[in-house]
C-alpha cells in the first residue's frame, strides 16, 4: 500500500525505527477522509493528535480584524496539527480546512504517550510535534519584506502552491490583498 510506504518513510526520516517499531506506530493510526471544505479543526475544538496527509491538501488559518490569515498550507507527506491546542490540550483559536478531498492518517497524543511508555525510543515521535512549529521566519517575512519579495520567496520555496491554491488564499498567506497579489504577479511576469 503506497500510503503506508509514505508514512514509513516519514517515520524513518525522524529516526531509524525498527520494522517492529514502525509496525507498532502503524497499528495506532486511524484513517480519516475529508471532503473539500470539511474542517479537521475549528475554534473551540481541542486538537487531540497529529495528522499525516496521505492525499490532498489543507489550509491552517485564523481570523483577524482584517479577515482570514492563512498561516500555512499542508500537502501530501506532511504532518500537521494545531500545536498550541495539542500541547496545552486547550481549545483551538484556528481552523484547519480541507482544500480538496483529503485522506489523513492520525495518531493521538495519548497513543504517542503509550508508545513512549512501551519503548523510550518512541520519544523520537516528539520530533513530529516539534516539526509542526510554524516557522517564525514566515511571520517576520510578513513584517519585513515587500509583497514582491514575499511572492518571489513563495515561488522559490513552494512553486506548486501558485497553481494549486486559490489566489485569495495565497494572498492571505502573503499578508496582502488579492488585488495586490494580482499587481505583483503582473509585475513579475
Amino acid at each position: 500500500m503506497e500510503e503506508l510506504k509514505s508514512i514509513k518513510k516519514s517515520l524513518q526520516q525522524l529516526h531509524p525505527f525498527s520494522e517492529l517499531q514502525v509496525k507498532l506506530v502503524m497499528e495506532h493510526l486511524t484513517w480519516k477522509t475529508l471532503l473539500k471544505k470539511d474542517y479537521l479543526l475549528r475554534p473551540s475544538q481541542v486538537c487531540t493528535g497529529i495528522n499525516f496527509v496521505v492525499r490532498g491538501s489543507l489550509r491552517f488559518y485564523t481570523l483577524t480584524d482584517e479577515g482570514e490569515l492563512t498561516i500555512n498550507f499542508f500537502t501530501e507527506n506532511q504532518w500537521l496539527a494545531d500545536l498550541e491546542s495539542l500541547m496545552g490540550q486547550k481549545p483551538s483559536k484556528n481552523y484547519i480546512e480541507a482544500l480538496e478531498s483529503t485522506k489523513l492518517a492520525t495518531i493521538t497524543l495519548k497513543d504517542i504517550h503509550q508508545l513512549v511508555n512501551l519503548d523510550p525510543k518512541f520519544i523520537m515521535l516528539n520530533a513530529l510535534v516539534a516539526n509542526l512549529v510554524i516557522p517564525a521566519s514566515h511571520l517576520s517575512i510578513l513584517q519585513t519584506k515587500s509583497p514582491d519579495e514575499r511572492y518571489k520567496e513563495l515561488l522559490e520555496k513552494h512553486p506548486e502552491w501558485a497553481n494549486r491554491f486559490p489566489q485569495k488564499q495565497i494572498a492571505s498567506y502573503l499578508g496582502i490583498t488579492p488585488e495586490t497579489l494580482s499587481r505583483v504577479r503582473a509585475r513579475l511576469v
